[in-house]
C-alpha cells in the first residue's frame, strides 16, 4: 500500500489537486481535509488529477463524489484528469462516470478550463 500524498497547486481560477498513491478508507480523511480546507479558502472550482493515483477503493469515490455535489453547490465545478487502473474501474461499476467531467489528462483538463468560460464547465 502507498500512502497518499495530496498536491494542490492554485491557478487563477481553479485549483488543480494531484493525488500520488492509494485512496482507500485510511488515506480518504487526509483528502476530505484537504478538500474542505481548499472549499473554505472559495476554491470551488477544481481539477483532480489522478494519474499518479495507484489504488482507489468505494471510500475514495464517495469522497469524490461529495465534493463535486460541493463543489456545485457553490456555484463552482470539478473535473477528473488522468482517470485510470482502479478508479477507471470503480466508475464504470458504480454507473457514475457520467456524473463527473473526465478528461484524458491533466493537459487536456487545463485546455478545456482554459477554452471556455467557467459557465459552461458547469
Amino acid at each position: 500500500m502507498n500512502r497518499l500524498s495530496v498536491i494542490v497547486r492554485d491557478h487563477p481560477r481553479f485549483s488543480v489537486v494531484s493525488l500520488v498513491g492509494d485512496l482507500d478508507k485510511l488515506s480518504v480523511p487526509q483528502l476530505e481535509e484537504d478538500l474542505t480546507e481548499l472549499m473554505e479558502r472559495g476554491r470551488v472550482c477544481l481539477i483532480i488529477d489522478a494519474t499518479d493515483l495507484d489504488f482507489c477503493d468505494s471510500t475514495g469515490i464517495w469522497v469524490l463524489l461529495a465534493t463535486l455535489r460541493r463543489a456545485y453547490e457553490r456555484n463552482g465545478w470539478l473535473r477528473l484528469a488522468g482517470v485510470h487502473g482502479f478508479l477507471d474501474r470503480l466508475l464504470e461499476v458504480t454507473k457514475l462516470r457520467g456524473a463527473f467531467p473526465i478528461d484524458s489528462d491533466l493537459g487536456q483538463s487545463l485546455r478545456a478550463v482554459s477554452d471556455r468560460s467557467i459557465s459552461a464547465l458547469q
